[in-house]
């Protein structure tokens, strides 16, 4: 239907090709029926058979979507300054905010001046997907580079300019075009008369602070949130606040003031905000898969079960140092830095804040012993199943699911 509306050539990929079901006639037969005819059929779609498994049709692939650009006539401007789309950003610890973006027109070089929303900045970094420092950026080159201080909407338009007047003037309009959907003050106005709301008995209420890994995730789950809302009669859900990274102390603050959940998406709260949240009593509700956090949501919206998380957290342990043994693999030196750390529990690698890997704890020793449990304080060394990049700095946390008794509040 995009693409009918857009008015544009459909090449259709036929995935897992690998498989021994693989059935792409059923695939063409189903396509067909909504008017989407192959090619060999007289119609006028190219239908490609690919693996992303084994990489079998990916050349064939790109020789397609190539033709129909040939076809099309298809040309972007090198020589002159560069523009695009973000697919993606990120917030680094230690390098800053990350955004991918794709090149669509002119040639981005390192030290232009990105303008995008209501940011700018200099590039001072970009690299290609492997990781690779580049030059230059020519017209269809996806990148991340290093420039803006926030990051910036997945789909928001960036392009380079001239100097830091045009950017300061971009800048302007679309904080204008903002404030003229979103005014100020918004949020507190709302927030009182939702506690006046309640001491009446007129409103019943969800709000929430959402903080996510990337802004991919982000938007996902504004969608997915904003459906939940339409479907649930009776109580309203807003998202007071949401963004990318960590979860900060002004999101306890907000929540604090507000009484909102706080939601985390693939992202934790530094040791200084998770004693903040201890201090005002708010919880932290953290997750990995997205109907998780939306089923929990959901749950609290009937009134089904109280807000308590059925995931409990038994231990973390630091990362000191990482070396190779012939028996483990990777082990890694760690010191326990709250609770205590049980052998053969799931446990996550969590790196600047952020859950990088979810699996299960393989071996736990103490010096040359193994050992079923190391308290809080103590050193250890712990081995990851089927994971080999732990690194110095990283922090391991170990869990453990709980039911949780409805109606009562209490784990068992």
């Amino acid at each position: 239907e995009h693409v009918r509306a857009a008015g544009v050539p459909l090449v259709v990929a036929i995935n897992k090709m690998d498989r021994e079901d693989a059935n792409p006639e059923r695939v063409k037969q189903d396509l067909a029926a909504l008017e989407v005819v192959p090619d060999e059929w007289g119609g006028e779609v190219q239908f490609v058979p690919v693996s992303a498994l084994s990489g079998d049709g990916v050349d064939t692939l790109l020789e397609a979507i190539q033709l129909q650009a040939e076809l099309l006539e298809l040309r972007a401007p090198p020589d002159v300054p560069a523009w695009g789309t973000v697919i993606e950003s990120r917030v680094d610890t230690h390098r800053g905010v990350i955004a991918s973006l794709l090149v669509q027109g002119g040639t981005l070089q390192p030290g232009a001046l990105i303008s995008c929303g209501g940011h700018s900045g200099r590039l001072r970094d970009m690299r290609n997907a492997s990781g690779t420092k580049l030059r230059e950026a020519l017209p269809s080159t996806p990148v991340e580079v290093l420039a803006l201080s926030e990051p910036p909407e997945a789909g928001e338009p960036f392009l380079v300019v001239a100097d830091e007047r045009r950017a300061r003037e971009l800048a302007a309009l679309s904080k204008a075009a903002t404030a003229a959907t979103v005014e100020p003050g918004d949020i507190r106005e709302d927030v009182e008369a939702l506690f006046a709301g309640l001491q009446q008995g007129e409103v019943r209420e969800l709000l929430i602070v959402l903080r996510v890994d990337v802004q991919g995730s982000l938007e996902a789950l504004r969608g997915a949130l904003s459906k939940l809302a339409e479907s649930v009669a009776g109580v309203d859900l807003r998202i007071l606040a949401a963004g990318v990274g960590a979860i900060s102390t002004s999101d306890i603050n907000l929540a604090h003031s507000s009484k909102a959940l706080v939601l985390g998406f693939n992202v934790r709260a530094t040791p200084a905000t998770q004693k903040l949240a201890q201090q005002y009593g708010v919880t932290l509700n953290y997750y990995s898969i997205i109907y998780e956090l939306t089923e929990d949501v959901q749950n609290l919206m009937l009134g089904l079960r109280p807000p308590e998380l059925s995931e409990h957290i038994l231990g973390v342990a630091e990362v000191r140092d990482v070396f190779s043994a012939p028996r483990f693999g990777q082990i890694a030196g760690c010191m326990v830095v709250e609770g205590e750390v049980l052998r053969n529990k799931p446990v996550r690698v969590l790196r600047d804040s952020v859950v990088i890997f979810e699996g299960q704890l393989d071996s736990l020793r103490r010096f040359k012993d193994d050992v079923a449990t190391v308290s809080n304080g103590t050193e250890c060394g712990i081995g990851v199943r089927n994971y080999d990049d732990v690194r110095p700095g990283d922090r391991l946390e170990i869990f453990e699911e709980r039911e949780v008794v409805r109606g009562t509040g209490t784990a068992g």
